[in-house]
């Protein structure tokens, strides 16, 4: 006979009970007051975390604040073009005011325009060429063979401008080249001046032979300069018929009238060339200055800008006193405009410079 199992019974929970050494709590004084029950109020209320700091957001500019930096902008550049505008009137009036200053601007003037009058009349040539081809070629369809086609038409505003420009800049160059001429008339008068100073000037005692070169040099240049003034007189007197005596009359007188420009122009070219002889001496004589005193003292500045100022401006003036020492003439106009602005723009930077 098999046993039958037994049921799992649950048995009761075994309690075991530790005894403690620590003492037993001590019973509540009656002179100390059992502490109160904490109420709501009493409890702190607690602080919510704060908030980073929003960043500052740069305000946007309005339409009055564009329009107020506009206004302030345009102020500022109108003062400041009035101001530079007023210091280069200034300049240009002291510029003005003296017989250099006059002749140094009509000179370099007259030559730009005497150089802008071929480069305008080439546009112009061009621009002609290019209508005639086009009219060319679209009558070309039309016309029988053997025929010929003669028309007129009004030319493009562009192409009258750059006409106007042509003939206007020859005209005022022509101009310019005339009253230039016409205050040289009483040039004799300085040149008198100028040889008295050379007269006065004595050679000191034992002075060397670039001193004798140098006055040698001088006299030429007051002789060469004395004969051209008066052939340049003449030829221009006759021109605007002022001479009219015989000798001056008809074609002999034309003939004579260009000898006279020309004869005048030599002993221009004559004066060029002693005035290279003078730059030479005084570049010869600063070199060995320069090497005797090289440890001592420097050689100003001044002179020497002044003795390249002249050999560029009598280099300039070489080619065109060359140039117009013969009757058929030896270089081109832009090449005399070219020159002429150079030999004129040298002298016109000094003189503003004087005027600062």
């Amino acid at each position: 006979m098999e046993a039958t199992p037994e049921p799992d019974v649950p048995l009761p929970p075994t309690t075991t009970t530790i005894p403690t050494t620590a003492p037993p709590p001590a019973p509540p004084s009656p002179t100390e007051p059992a502490p109160a029950p904490l109420s709501q109020d009493s409890i702190p209320p607690q602080q919510e975390p704060t908030p980073p700091p929003t960043p500052q957001l740069r305000p946007t500019p309005t339409t009055s604040t564009r329009l107020a930096k506009l206004r302030n902008l345009a102020i500022s550049s109108t003062l400041t073009t009035a101001r530079s505008t007023d210091s280069t009137l200034s300049r240009l009036s002291r510029l003005l005011s003296t017989p250099g200053g006059i002749d140094s601007f009509l000179c370099t003037l007259g030559y730009t325009l005497t150089l802008l009058h071929p480069a305008l009349s080439y546009l112009l040539e061009r621009r002609l060429r290019a209508l005639a081809t086009t009219i060319a070629t679209k009558a070309d369809g039309v016309l029988l063979p053997g025929e010929t086609l003669i028309t007129t038409f009004e030319a493009p505003t562009s192409t009258k401008l750059l006409a106007s420009g042509a003939a206007g800049s020859k005209a005022l160059a022509s101009v310019i080249s005339d009253y230039r001429i016409f205050v040289r008339l009483w040039g004799l008068l300085g040149i008198y001046t100028w040889g008295k100073g050379v007269w006065n000037a004595k050679l000191a005692e034992g002075a060397g032979g670039k001193e004798k070169v140098l006055r040698a040099v001088a006299w030429g240049q007051v002789a060469s300069c004395a004969a051209y003034q008066v052939l340049e007189n003449g030829a221009y007197l006759a021109s605007k018929g002022v001479l009219v005596t015989p000798g001056w009359m008809g074609e002999a007188g034309k003939r004579r009238e260009a000898r006279w420009w020309v004869w005048s122009s030599r002993f221009w070219a004559a004066h060029v060339a002693l005035e290279g002889v003078r730059l030479g001496v005084l570049f010869k004589k600063h070199v060995d200055s320069g090497k005797a005193e090289k440890e001592e003292v420097e050689k100003s500045s001044k002179e020497d800008k002044a003795w390249w100022r002249d050999a560029v401006s009598n280099a300039a003036w070489g080619p065109l006193t060359l140039h117009w020492s013969t009757e058929a003439g030896m270089v081109s106009e832009p090449l005399v405009g070219a020159l002429g602005i150079v030999a004129g723009g040298v002298g016109l930077l000094e003189k503003w410079r004087e005027t600062a």
